[in-house]
């Protein structure tokens, strides 16, 4: 869906993959699975029952609480919820050509005295890892 030659099962690893290979910054990657089951949720809330109903003397809308919405009491309004999952706080990754055995040198990771984690193209099983820093 995103890549005709990413190989990719689900919107998660294709995040992954384009993110770690360099295929796309962070910020034009698509959005994880939680956030794309919340925009669902969101869009059939908007149009299967607001839209629908629009026309309605007395529309029975549900409550887009259920919905992929939450209400902010700060503005008194419904505002889209994008994910339930955390998200990692370190978003350091190497792009390190050195290959999995010897991720040190010039490692993004090592130098910051960071360990390489999933997000590298090491995929974290470098040497960087194996020893206390």
């Amino acid at each position: 869906m995103y890549s005709q030659n990413c190989a990719a099962q689900s919107v998660n690893e294709a995040r992954k993959l384009m993110f770690t290979h360099g295929l796309k910054s962070l910020d034009s990657i698509p959005p994880t699975q939680n956030a794309l089951f919340q925009h669902a949720k969101q869009a059939l809330h908007t149009a299967g029952f607001v839209w629908k109903q629009s026309f309605s003397r007395i529309p029975e809308i549900p409550n887009p609480g259920d919905w992929g919405w939450e209400w902010n009491a700060r503005t008194n309004q419904w505002v889209p919820y994008w994910t339930d999952c955390q998200t990692s706080a370190r978003l350091a990754h190497c792009s390190s050509n050195a290959g999995v055995v010897a991720c040190k040198g010039n490692c993004k990771c090592h130098r910051a005295g960071l360990h390489c984690s999933p997000l590298c193209k090491c995929e974290g099983g470098c040497t960087n890892n194996e020893s206390e820093m």
